[in-house]
């Protein structure tokens, strides 16, 4: 992967680990994250005096050193890791509107898989055999109809669901709160490289050398939920961290759905009270998308299943984003995208080869 300077200088701004709209509030005053980079060495950060914390600004003095940066952007390099801004087209539009909206995201694989159906499943840790033989048969069911699972690397039910995605063979999306270059839990290193190798990705808001310590993990859930067109909880106990997850989803004005599974034991009494209020029930994956109308195409083949979205390039990204809005006219392209007529008519082009969209009659487009 090649990086460009505001790469690096986006990448050493995350260190500082600032709320969300501080980070935009200080954009938005230097335009650049290398602007303000240049201006924060310049001034050995005084710039930022009075508008973090002191400890965030230690961090980023640290951070801004040479060696300290070199060493970053080595680590990246090392594990092909991308980051993206909320301004970049690859950012995920699910994200965008959600409370404290991420501005930065850490990727390792294709993020082109955000683009179709996606669901997010999360459940204990300690899950029972039960549960997790469901959650790896829902997930299993949910990716051969062509559904994305997003859950979030843990033991229990996320490996479960992660799993049972790959099973299907559907790319499956983790989402972590670490650095992506930390293997936690250590025993699911296998499966972080299964996912990418799979066509999957890996997403964190957090630097490499980022450690799991436990404040962050509420903070990634609101992620977890935002990525989803619903979430799914499997099972869980009333005071765990997987109900943080639902609650960003109802903050966020997503659907939930709620696993029974077996009555009067303790892994199933976080679904049961979702259920009394107000959760939809669902017992297997065709309950869920007959709920969501996603049951009115043709269950997809293994194959087909498997075949994740090809990387797209900036023009192409663009256009595919433009078209979640519906059939739009070569015109209508053009004028939203800013592309020239011949760019994108060759893009136009290589998407149709992909079979990612469709040419209709006066020369208007829509999503395959």
């Amino acid at each position: 992967m090649r990086y460009k300077r505001e790469d690096g200088c986006r990448a050493w701004l995350t260190h500082g680990e600032l709320p969300p709209e501080t980070l935009r509030e200080i954009l938005r005053e230097y335009g650049s994250c290398e602007a303000l980079y240049e201006r924060f060495v310049a001034t050995k950060g005084s710039c930022l005096q009075g508008k973090v914390t002191s400890l965030q600004l230690e961090w980023l003095r640290r951070y801004a050193q040479p060696d300290e940066m070199h060493r970053m952007m080595q680590t990246m390099k090392d594990h092909d890791m991308g980051i993206l801004s909320e301004e970049d087209f690859g950012f995920p539009d699910t994200l965008r509107d959600i409370p404290d909206a991420p501005v930065f995201l850490f990727y390792i694989g294709n993020p082109d898989v955000l683009m179709g159906r996606c669901l997010t499943m999360v459940g204990a840790r300690k899950a029972s055999p039960a549960g997790s033989d469901a959650t790896r048969t829902v997930a299993r069911e949910l990716s051969l109809q062509g559904v994305t699972i997003i859950s979030g690397l843990a033991m229990g039910i996320d490996t479960q669901a992660h799993e049972g995605c790959l099973e299907g063979e559907s790319p499956t999306v983790g989402v972590m709160a670490c650095g992506l270059d930390i293997d936690y839990p250590v025993e699911n290193a296998a499966l972080k490289k299964e996912i990418i190798q799979r066509g999957g990705l890996l997403l964190s808001e957090y630097p490499p050398g980022t450690p799991a310590l436990p404040f962050r993990f509420p903070v990634r859930n609101r992620i977890l939920a935002g990525l989803g067109r619903a979430v799914i909880m499997m099972e869980c106990q009333i005071k765990s961290g997987s109900m943080t997850t639902v609650t960003h989803a109802l903050n966020q004005g997503k659907d939930v759905y709620a696993y029974p599974g077996i009555p009067g034991t303790p892994w199933a009494e976080g679904a049961h009270q979702l259920l009394r209020e107000g959760a939809s029930f669902f017992a297997k994956a065709e309950d869920i998308l007959e709920d969501l109308s996603w049951l009115d195409d043709k269950p997809m083949l293994k194959q087909q299943a498997a075949e994740a979205l090809p990387s797209l390039t900036p023009d192409q990204r663009k256009i595919m984003m433009i078209l979640t809005q519906g059939e739009q006219s070569f015109d209508q392209l053009c004028a939203a995208s800013g592309l020239d007529t011949s760019t994108l008519s060759a893009s136009l082009t290589m998407l149709q080869i992909m079979g990612l969209i469709k040419s209709l009659p006066g020369k208007s487009y829509i999503r395959a």
